[in-house]
């Protein structure tokens, strides 16, 4: 069983302060002055970043991270994992607003079932995929009983501010999986969009965080709240025919360069900052 969940970093916040800043600036122009350079400054370390992750070495160690490791103390992934029976999503939708909560998830599942070709429908029995729209106060309750006993579950709630987790059955194919938003705290938090997205994704075979990868919503010191084009390349290795369920991080390893091949010659790679942003949640919000 493995866990993963959103925790609070400051650094997205970055953007945010600056305006305020600049709003109670005392000499506005040399604020804006400086706010373009600001702007400038992060522009041309963004266009470095682009360079870096799309190259075959730095795709392969970050596929290694995300995919092939755990949080919480769990033992170090030895068998990749990902879903192979269609997805059945049911939206336990019990706090928050309602409408638009549920607006949200279904398009962010057709969102991952676009970028992966691994289908998800919405069901009303029988799930293999419970997402829980409730209240902090209800968090711990429902992680006892969507998720057992497992002392990763408390360490993950003290540590995160949403929670996920899937099971894999003998052929280490993913069989279930549960997320839990507190949608009032991540509200709060201003990461409610951040949770469903990150964990959603997560609970696809993509289950660590790590500060080696960037720019994405795996990296909790990034200010990245959607996914990037890095984040799209990831997913589209998780689910490409070159990679099987139940393979070992040597056999994964051998496997990301056939992969990374075909995706660049389709154009998936050099173009994935501009095809992530198709029928996404972000464009869907106009942001």
């Amino acid at each position: 069983m493995s866990f993963a969940a959103i925790s609070f970093g400051a650094t997205r916040f970055i953007a945010t302060l600056v305006m305020a800043s600049l709003g109670r600036a005392a000499h506005p122009c040399r604020a804006s002055r400086g706010l373009l350079a600001l702007l400038l400054l992060l522009a041309g370390h963004s266009a470095r970043a682009d360079e870096r992750w799309q190259s075959d070495s730095y795709l392969v160690e970050s596929f290694m991270a995300i995919a092939m490791e755990r949080e919480y103390g769990e033992a170090r992934q030895t068998r990749f994992a990902r879903w192979q029976q269609p997805i059945r999503l049911q939206l336990v939708n019990e706090s928050g607003d309602k409408p638009l909560q549920a607006d949200v998830v279904k398009v962010q599942a057709a969102h991952l079932a676009r970028i992966t070709g691994h289908p998800i429908s919405m069901v009303t029995a029988k799930p293999n995929l419970t997402l829980i729209m409730t209240d902090y106060s209800k968090m711990k309750s429902w992680a006892n009983r969507t998720m057992g006993g497992d002392p990763s579950v408390g360490m993950a709630l003290k540590e995160g501010l949403c929670l996920a987790n899937f099971a894999t059955n003998a052929k280490h194919e993913i069989s279930r999986a549960t997320i839990i938003i507190p949608v009032d705290y991540s509200r709060a938090k201003g990461r409610f969009l951040d949770c469903v997205v990150e964990e959603f994704t997560q609970v696809m075979g993509l289950p660590n965080d790590s500060d080696k990868v960037f720019p994405s919503i795996f990296n909790d010191n990034s200010i990245d709240s959607f996914l990037t084009g890095l984040d799209y390349v990831l997913l589209k290795l998780a689910y490409h025919p070159a990679l099987k369920a139940g393979m070992s991080s040597d056999e994964v390893r051998a496997a990301l360069p056939l992969a990374i091949k075909d995706l660049r010659a389709k154009g998936e790679i050099r173009e994935a900052n501009r095809r992530v942003q198709q029928q996404s949640l972000k464009s869907w919000a106009g942001l």
